[in-house]
């Protein structure tokens, strides 16, 4: 949520110093110097990503301007859900929450997790691997091995959009020098027709102005969102990495309480529930005692 507010901060200052040097804000509207460069941005973007990515980059940028759904609420949620069907499994057996992995939509379980629900792939992620616990047929260096090798493709995924955007913003100043070469071009060639100075000089500076709109929009406007896109695809997979934490540390013996707290520290600590918080909404979800008193 950031994006728009260092947008205006950017944009006001670069126009309002402009203007403090005594320039007319009409002669950066220099509609031809647009469209070359947002023309060619948008055609290297396309040549450049498969129609997979190119989806993937327009879904990404949306997330830039709505509240992360990778937040302290939905991490309390996720760890609250892994210590009640830990728990499930140790007094009832692995096959007591079978239903519950195999349709996690109609689980009485995941209901009281709407956070975790909401995201497709993490309810995924986690029907996958729970389905393995109830089977029984693995074991902690097999599995370890196998989510590590998923995160990692998710990892790769998530990153795209980012990637490309920041080869975009690289790109980005080279083609405002391209459209200030074509409006010099332009200017120059009409020397031979006899115009007068003051109309050369116009031409020029309307020129540089694809320079300008090209750095501009490389570091100012492009580059923040890659950046921004990145921090969120980091963030998006702290919790598949905690889920990978506490099945592993369950299935090496460990207990529900001590396979949480495995996955707990994974996360990043402003998105981390503290243990007095998770004990709190382990009550109040599962109505189960978190620690034994």
């Amino acid at each position: 949520m950031n994006i728009p507010i260092g947008w205006i901060i950017a944009i006001s200052s670069c126009i309002y110093g402009f203007i403090a040097l005594g320039g007319d804000v009409s002669q950066l509207w220099v509609p031809a110097e647009y469209l070359i460069i947002l023309g060619a941005a948008a055609g290297a973007l396309i040549a450049g990503n498969k129609g997979r990515n190119l989806k993937n980059i327009v879904v990404a940028i949306g997330k830039v301007f709505v509240p992360a759904s990778v937040n302290k609420t939905a991490n309390t949620q996720l760890l609250s859900l892994m210590f009640e069907l830990l728990q499930r499994i140790n007094r009832d057996g692995r096959l007591s929450i079978d239903r519950d992995v195999e349709d996690p939509d109609t689980s009485a379980i995941f209901s009281k997790y709407p956070a975790v629900l909401k995201n497709k792939r993490l309810k995924m992620f986690l029907r996958d691997y729970f389905r393995l616990i109830v089977d029984g047929n693995t074991n902690p260096n097999h599995i370890e091995t196998v989510m590590s090798q998923e995160i990692d493709v998710l990892d790769r995924e998530a990153r795209e959009p980012s990637n490309s955007l920041l080869s975009l913003a690289d790109s980005l100043p080279a083609f405002g020098i391209v459209a200030a070469i074509t409006g010099v071009i332009h200017t120059l060639a009409k020397l031979n027709e006899g115009t007068d100075p003051g109309a050369i000089g116009l031409g020029i500076a309307s020129a540089l102005v694809g320079t300008l709109l090209g750095v501009f929009a490389s570091y100012a406007v492009v580059g923040p969102v890659a950046n921004t896109l990145k921090q969120l695809a980091d963030a998006e997979l702290r919790p598949f990495e905690a889920v990978k934490e506490i099945v592993v540390a369950y299935y090496s013996g460990f207990n529900a309480l001590v396979a949480v707290e495995y996955g707990r520290k994974v996360l990043f600590s402003d998105q981390r529930p503290t243990m007095e918080e998770l004990e709190q909404s382990v009550m109040t979800t599962s109505g189960q005692p978190f620690r034994d008193r």
